[in-house]
């Protein structure tokens, strides 16, 4: 049986309150309770063992399956509205680690609301790839290369209408490495890719795209 680990951390002001006391379910893909938990006085559950799928799945190329278990868990505390992250994958030997910021509820509002988050699977799990979008425009060439730290990101597709947030440029590039790869690989190809991710990442800063 293939073991892998998850662990919730619960803030709140923009994460920098940890929340304790707050009650965590964990859900399989069917939606039974696998772990009710609470949260302890730095925010965080106990790391649980979940079952999944051997990792060596993850490494063989002509694989057509999800090499991962997917999982669910819903945080709800007095006072906030809850929050409900969908399609976590836990991999065999590794630990996932799911921060959730809660919102507190409004002085008007009755009982709490339910906002919804879907992870799903990495893009490299994904069976048609993703094209380049964006409008292109002649690149104005920064005369240095520059570290953004905090790097704004566009919560959807260029086009959309959606959110920018700002993120502090290590989490961005731990962000997206996890939603593009297995973290089941070989060290080298982790490596390998991670530095994909930064060189891209610079090279449209640096370039102004």
């Amino acid at each position: 049986m293939a073991i892998g680990y998850l662990t919730i951390q619960v803030r709140a002001a923009r994460e920098a309150v940890p929340l304790s006391g707050v009650q965590i379910r964990i859900m399989d893909g069917r939606g039974n309770n696998v772990y009710v938990l609470s949260t302890d006085e730095n925010g965080e559950t106990q790391k649980v063992p979940l079952e999944t799928v051997d990792k060596s799945f993850s490494r063989t190329p002509c694989y057509t399956g999800e090499p991962f278990a997917s999982y669910s868990v819903l945080a709800r505390a007095s006072g906030f509205n809850s929050l409900y992250v969908s399609q976590i994958p836990i991999y065999e030997g590794e630990t996932a680690l799911l921060p959730m910021t809660l919102i507190p509820m409004q002085e008007s509002q009755r009982s709490p609301l339910q906002a919804e988050i879907s992870i799903g699977k990495p893009a490299v799990a994904m069976q048609t790839p993703r094209q380049p979008e964006g409008t292109v425009a002649e690149p104005y060439v920064l005369r240095q290369v520059v570290i953004p730290n905090p790097i704004t990101v566009h919560l959807g597709r260029p086009d959309s209408a959606a959110s920018n947030i700002q993120v502090s440029f290590p989490d961005y590039v731990k962000n997206v490495a996890s939603s593009e790869i297995y973290p089941t690989w070989p060290e080298a190809s982790l490596t390998a890719n991670i530095y994909a991710i930064i060189t891209f990442a610079l090279n449209r800063v640096y370039t102004e795209w």
